[in-house]
């Protein structure tokens, strides 16, 4: 009787052992998934700025072309 307790016992720990590896398996991978899902995240954060920086940079020129175009009108009207 106390023998068969001490199997079962020592069978549920090996289960349980066993479950505590998978588990730590998983986690490990779901970690690595997430530093992985990390640098994607910020790779694409450094473009978003880039790209915000060249749209800026855009502006700023259609900008530019718009006053140039201005001068260009003024002058064809006083000549």
């Amino acid at each position: 009787m106390v023998w068969q307790e001490n199997e079962d016992l020592r069978k549920q720990l090996v289960e349980a052992s066993e479950l505590l590896k998978s588990q730590a398996k998983e986690l490990k991978d779901a970690h690595q998934q997430q530093k992985l899902a990390l640098q994607d995240f910020l790779e694409l954060c450094e473009l978003v700025a880039e790209l915000c920086s060249q749209k800026q940079k855009v502006w700023d020129k259609e900008g530019e072309m718009e006053v140039a175009m201005q001068k260009v009108n003024t002058m064809w009207q006083e000549s």
